[in-house]
C-alpha cells in the first residue's frame, strides 16, 4: 500500500483522484467524494479524456496496484462473458472452435492487460469490427477467441491480433471509407 501512495504522490495524483480513476476503470459509481472537483483536477492532469473515459496515462495509474500477473479488473468476468459470446458458435472453416472456454480466455485476458492498456469499451468494439470483417467470408481465416488476443510465434515472441483492432478503433478506422463504383445499365 507505502508503494501506491509513494507513487500517487510522484505522479501527482490525491488518493480521490485515484478513487476516482479506479472507479471509472471498474465501472463502479464513486462514493463519499466530490466527483465534479476529481473529473476536472483529472482531466486537466491528462488521465481523464473530455469524454471521461480514461487516458492511456489514467490506465497506467490505475493499473499500477494490480498485479496483473494473478488478478484481472473486477469488472473482467462479465465481460469476458461478452467477448466470449461476440464470438460465433461452432468450428471456424480451420476446424477450430470459435469460442474458447473460459479459464483459458481469464489467463490470456492476464497477458493483455499486463502488456496493454485499452479499456473494455474498446476492446469490445475492436472484437465487433474483428468478427465482422471476417463474418463477410464465412469466417475463413479467423484467429478463434483466445488466438485473437494472443498468439504465440515460432520465435517464442507474442503478437496481439486484439491490440491491432484496438488500434483501428482507437484511430477510427473501422469506418469502411471504400470507393462505391456503379455501372449503368442500359
Amino acid at each position: 500500500m507505502k508503494e501506491l501512495f509513494n507513487h500517487l504522490i510522484t505522479v501527482g495524483v490525491s488518493p480521490n483522484g485515484y478513487y476516482l480513476l479506479w472507479s471509472i476503470y471498474t465501472g463502479v459509481s464513486p462514493q463519499n467524494i466530490k466527483v465534479p472537483l476529481e473529473m476536472r483536477a483529472m482531466t486537466q492532469k491528462g488521465f481523464i479524456d473530455n469524454e471521461g473515459k480514461l487516458t492511456s496515462k489514467g490506465l497506467e495509474i490505475v493499473r499500477f496496484n494490480l498485479d496483473v500477473k494473478n488478478t484481472l479488473p473486477e469488472d473482467a468476468s462479465d465481460n469476458i462473458d461478452k467477448f466470449i459470446n461476440i464470438f460465433p458458435k461452432g468450428k471456424l472453416p480451420s476446424g477450430k472452435p470459435a469460442r474458447v472456454n473460459k479459464k483459458n480466455i481469464e489467463d490470456a485476458f492476464k497477458w493483455f492487460f499486463k502488456n496493454y492498456t485499452y479499456d473494455w469499451d474498446t476492446i469490445l468494439r475492436a472484437t465487433w469490427y474483428y468478427i465482422e470483417t471476417y463474418e463477410k467470408s464465412n469466417y475463413m481465416y479467423m484467429k478463434n477467441s483466445q488466438y485473437f488476443i494472443r498468439k504465440q510465434n515460432t520465435d517464442k515472441s507474442w503478437d496481439s491480433e486484439l491490440a491491432n483492432y484496438c488500434e483501428i478503433i482507437i484511430n477510427g478506422d473501422d469506418e469502411e471509407q471504400a470507393p462505391h463504383f456503379s455501372d449503368n445499365v442500359v
